[in-house]
């Protein structure tokens, strides 16, 4: 029986800039692709700072530093639609979000006190030390709900950490646009009798 609904959040609740900032603005971004993602992998788990990241992202693709700092993050824009989505959730169902970010990254996109208001439960990688598509960091996620994986729904733009989830035992949605989301997860709900909060 699904219990929760779990959103990432950025390319899910946040669209996600950075990726457009390397494509945009590293010539030989294909080339230098692998060590990029290991630099994102760091800060997602909380080795690197933001500052940090930007300082190793100059250096390693040639940029001044400043012009890093005031467009790495790119303009972050609210997935308003979809957020409201999961609150019209709540009244039924315990909702999470679950993100791989730097350790100093999440209050610019929602605060602690509006985390609070809007989900019964969040991990953010840099914290708890683990990154999607662990299956560890799920089972943690389940488990901040209150849950079981199996009674868990993740929500997740890349492919590869639904099946992450699904390792976990959640059922997953591959977030493409609201309307297929939403209709693809009221799919899932209508095979299962509503639980009570």
């Amino acid at each position: 029986m699904i219990r929760g609904i779990i959103f990432d959040c950025f390319g899910v609740l946040y669209v996600d800039a950075t990726h457009h900032f390397y494509e945009q603005n590293i010539k030989d971004y294909e080339r230098l692709r692998p060590q990029l993602s290991e630099l994102n992998r760091a800060y997602d788990i909380g080795l690197l700072t933001q500052a940090a990241l930007n300082q190793e992202v100059a250096d390693l693709a040639g940029l001044d530093v400043a012009f890093v700092d005031a467009h790495i993050q790119g303009i972050h824009q609210r997935n308003q639609g979809l957020l409201d989505y999961s609150q019209s959730l709540r009244h039924s169902y315990r909702v999470g979000m679950l993100s791989n970010i730097g350790i100093d990254g999440m209050n610019s996109f929602f605060k602690v006190e509006e985390r609070a208001q809007l989900f019964d439960a969040v991990v953010l990688s840099s914290e708890v030390r683990l990154v999607k598509p662990d299956p560890r960091i799920y089972e943690l996620m389940a488990t901040q709900l209150g849950l079981l994986p199996e009674e868990c729904v993740m929500i997740d733009d890349v492919a590869a950490n639904i099946e992450g989830a699904k390792m976990a035992g959640m059922q997953g949605v591959v977030y493409q646009s609201n309307e297929q989301t939403a209709r693809d997860v009221e799919q899932l709900l209508a095979l299962q009798a509503r639980p009570q909060r």
